[in-house]
């Protein structure tokens, strides 16, 4: 065995060399090591590669098994034939699977070409694993027609199914994003609602440390190593695996909900602790089971010891810039023990006290964004020197979090939505419907003024309502008691941001990031984003509260592949949390005995630069790029049936977006 070849395990990513055609049997003047017993072990969990570039990859696969935890041999091959003819072997080289790395191997083959399919297996004697097939990238300045590729989020194992895996497998692709969620920390989790397949049991954790709601999470290094075999024992997630290298990035669930840095926040004064221990357990996790080409330093005792943030290149088409969006984001800027609970602080936040922490955040640090940052000082500097040198014509960004404002303003949507009762109420102010809605608008903006609904006069709806003769005794018995009827609480009369875990609450860094694609004309940039459980696409803007906001890049948001829905999620807040009842036709209304989602409206009208919005799906996005567009398809799951994953095909519908080159813009059709 050539040790010169492979072992690089201070790291623990071995590296194997192709030999460029000629059979690589091994060779070196080192005997074959102690196999280890592989006669008790299998391949149980698949075979995968990631991270594509024009000379390499990394392949992985795990034993399961026992033989009182020695090492195992298992013998990697790699050919451009899919059958292993022994003339073809590009590699044909012992590896070492050691328990200190839960019998995972993750090996880097080197010396392959640019833009071609290999095929590799691994071997524990004469017993092979499933087949897995791979391509490396372009070389880069290398002239691309076209790349086809999917991005996905959001996997959850205990939340609807995963027969859209099942469907994207088949698809020819020649690579596969993932943006994050790969796993959920939390099982069962208390916000599923026993929706999910069948065919995906009740997991339980070795460990784990219990919740309020009845759900345990991940704590330990066994307990992520455990969730990453369960999610990995799934034939449908394996088949995606050997059939497409993955590029993946980590979001919160792969360490913990809503988390930043190593602190965690199921409490309001969770992260006031950090969880030091269960942060570089979840790296470890991620690390062993993800085929990334990073490395991970056992010996650095911090959080960060592991940089997963890296960027690739296809020819002279695509820069792909992969960040990550939790080592190194500050905390949150509204802080939950600020306001007892996330309603507040990373949800509903009002726009204008956001903002006034923001600025006061900022001014405190000297200026700096440090204090205010999702990217951290490093990555932000990374991230401007890739986005700003590379020369390919589009800039892919796999971004995890959505970079869309989305806002509501509840004034105006309650306005609207009691100007809309009172024309059913009475069709006779069909005509005055608008102007109705804007007069309430002035009137509460004067509650809002005075802090209290007491003594509102109504002075601006009344005049209007005066127009078609209803004078003050009308409206005081007829008028008044329905509007205060459907009155929120007078906290709600606001501006408000709806995810401030999002990019919304780390503007100032967003804003930054867009006057460095502004100031120095870099275009064709495009966000792959997920986390929210919806599909969304839309303009990024430089300001968004400016005057005149002026697009710079767009972002296009994938559903959860296996999630609740974000319309779920909001329904559940104006269904049970009764300070937020009055605003429940914003979310959905009943029409019969039929949910009517009034959600993308809400969000289409307070956001003028989404072009779609679909908050109740889940799926996954294709990607077909060239020199002239990007075209991007929507692909939405067709719903559990019973509990079972629908036959394929899975998709019930899509929907074809464009963004044309040079234009900061999405067309959908």
């Amino acid at each position: 065995m050539d040790r010169r070849q492979f072992l690089k395990w201070g790291s623990f990513l071995t590296v194997t060399v192709a030999t460029g055609g000629l059979s690589a049997c091994g060779g070196g003047d080192d005997p074959e090591p102690d196999t280890g017993n592989p006669e008790n072990f299998n391949f149980v969990h698949g075979v995968a590669s990631g991270d594509p570039k024009p000379d390499s990859v990394v392949v992985w696969t795990r034993l399961e098994g026992s033989n009182g935890k020695r090492p195992v041999v298992v013998r990697l091959q790699v050919s451009a034939q899919p059958d292993f003819p022994p003339p073809s072997l590009l590699v044909n080289q012992p590896l070492m699977a050691l328990p200190d790395w839960d019998y995972t191997i993750r090996n880097k083959v080197t010396g392959l070409s640019p833009g071609t399919r290999y095929y590799y297996r691994f071997l524990l004697g004469n017993r092979p694993s499933t087949v897995g097939r791979t391509r490396t990238a372009a070389a880069a300045g290398t002239p691309l027609s076209q790349l086809r590729f999917a991005f996905v989020s959001c996997q959850d194992w205990n939340a609807n199914h995963w027969a859209g895996m099942e469907e994207l497998a088949q698809q020819d692709l020649d690579f596969i994003v993932h943006v994050g969620d790969y796993i959920y920390e939390a099982v069962p989790g208390g916000s599923r609602a026993g929706n999910v397949e069948d065919r995906h049991g009740v997991l339980q954790l070795p460990n784990g440390t219990a919740l309020p709601d009845g759900s345990v999470y991940a704590t330990t290094l066994d307990d992520y190593r455990y969730l990453y075999r369960s999610y990995r024992t799934d034939a449908r997630l394996q088949a995606l695996h050997a059939a497409f290298p993955m590029i993946a990035i980590w979001d919160d669930h792969e360490f913990s909900d809503n988390c930043w840095q190593d602190r965690q926040t199921y409490d309001s004064d969770d992260d006031l602790t950090p969880r030091t221990a269960r942060r570089r357990a979840a790296n470890q996790a991620w690390f062993e089971f993800m085929p990334a080409d990073v490395s991970l330093d056992v010996n650095n005792p911090s959080f960060q010891n592991i940089q997963i943030y890296r960027s690739f290149t296809f020819g002279n088409l695509a820069t792909l810039l992969m960040t990550d969006e939790r080592l190194y984001r500050a905390d949150h800027i509204i802080s939950e023990q600020a306001t007892g609970r996330a309603v507040g602080a990373l949800y509903f936040v009002p726009a204008e006290t956001l903002a006034a922490a923001e600025a006061q955040k900022i001014a405190a640090a000297g200026g700096t964004l440090t204090p205010v940052s999702m990217l951290g000082d490093a990555q932000r500097a990374w991230w401007q020197d890739r986005v700003g040198a590379d020369a390919t014509a589009w800039k892919l960004w796999a971004n995890q979090l959505s970079l869309l404002r989305m806002q509501v303003d509840v004034i105006q949507a309650v306005a609207r939505l009691i100007a809309r009762a009172l024309v059913l109420a009475n069709n006779s102010l069909s005509s005055l419907e608008s102007a109705i809605a804007n007069a309430l608008a002035d009137d509460l903006r004067a509650a809002k003024t005075a802090g209290t609904y007491a003594n509102l006069a109504y002075t601006a709806l009344r005049n209007v309502l005066a127009q078609v003769g209803i004078d003050s005794a009308t409206f005081d018995a007829n008028i008044k008691p329905l509007i205060e009827s459907r009155l929120p609480a007078i906290a709600l009369l606001d501006r408000f941001i709806l995810n401030a875990d999002q990019w919304d609450g780390y503007n100032a860094e967003r804003k930054n990031l867009m006057a460095f694609l502004k100031n120095n004309g870099v275009r064709n940039v495009v966000a792959l984003s997920g986390d929210i459980h919806a599909f969304f696409a839309g303009q990024v803007m430089d300001d968004y509260d400016a005057a005149t906001p002026a697009p710079v890049m767009v972002d296009l948001v994938t559903a959860g592949l296996s999630s609740n829905s974000l319309l779920s999620s909001f329904r559940s807040i104006v269904d049970n949390d009764q300070a937020f009842a009055a605003l429940r036709e914003l979310v959905y209304s009943d029409v019969g005995s039929t949910v009517v989602n009034t959600f993308d409206t809400t969000l289409r009208t307070f956001n003028a630069w989404l072009r779609h919005a679909d908050s109740n799906a889940e799926g996954y996005t294709l990607v077909t790029l060239t020199p002239e567009k990007l075209s991007c398809t929507f692909h939405t799951l067709k719903p559990l049936e019973g509990g079972t994953a629908p036959a394929l095909p899975a998709t019930a519908s899509t929907r074809l977006l464009e963004v044309a080159a040079g234009t900061a813009d999405v067309s959908v059709t």
